[in-house]
């Protein structure tokens, strides 16, 4: 059985219902980012916008669970201004994931997906076996036929052609990385 880690960042709490959704379906582990200075409210939001759009990481708490101890690592983040969440960044430059099979999922007001999968895979420095783009509002109404088809592929065995053709993933632009895996 895989051991499986499921790690997330949560402003508004519809990445944390997903996570939480996951870990329960996988028997995952779950491990939240917390920033050192939580930024709430009005000023918050807009320090949150200016974090992501230049590219920043913030301070970390420790993170509860060691990522080098599972053999699946997940990682999901909202999208802030078509960007990467900021403490998902600061996670993702300090957590090393070589070797690991790795999946990643964002939640979004609408648009932003792949450019921040984009930069998750610069960043980790890894392709991912699979990724999920939920937004909002299919969330708020439940319609989450994705996370079915996240799951399913995210609990596949990797196969030889299977790991050339996430090889080969690499080479393509994000909006066509999903039909190659």
């Amino acid at each position: 059985m895989t051991k499986t880690l499921i790690v997330y960042h949560s402003r508004s709490g519809y990445t944390r219902r997903i996570a939480h959704e996951l870990a329960r379906r996988l028997d995952a582990d779950l491990d939240e980012i917390r920033i050192v200075q939580p930024m709430k409210g009005v000023l918050g939001y807009a320090l949150c916008a200016i974090e992501a759009i230049a590219g920043l990481a913030p301070a970390l708490r420790p993170a509860r669970k060691d990522p080098a101890a599972y053999d699946m690592v997940v990682v999901g983040t909202p999208v802030w201004f078509w960007s990467l969440a900021s403490p998902v960044r600061s996670w993702l430059e300090s957590h090393p994931l070589p070797g690991r099979r790795l999946a990643f999922f964002c939640t979004m007001g609408g648009s932003g997906a792949g450019r921040v999968f984009d930069a998750m895979r610069q960043i980790s420095g890894c392709t991912p076996r699979v990724t999920l783009a939920l937004t909002d509002d299919e969330i708020d109404r439940g319609r989450l036929e994705g996370l079915e088809v996240f799951l399913k592929r995210l609990q596949k065995p990797v196969t030889t052609r299977r790991r050339r053709s996430m090889r080969d993933a690499r080479r393509l632009p994000a909006s066509h990385q999903e039909a190659a895996a």
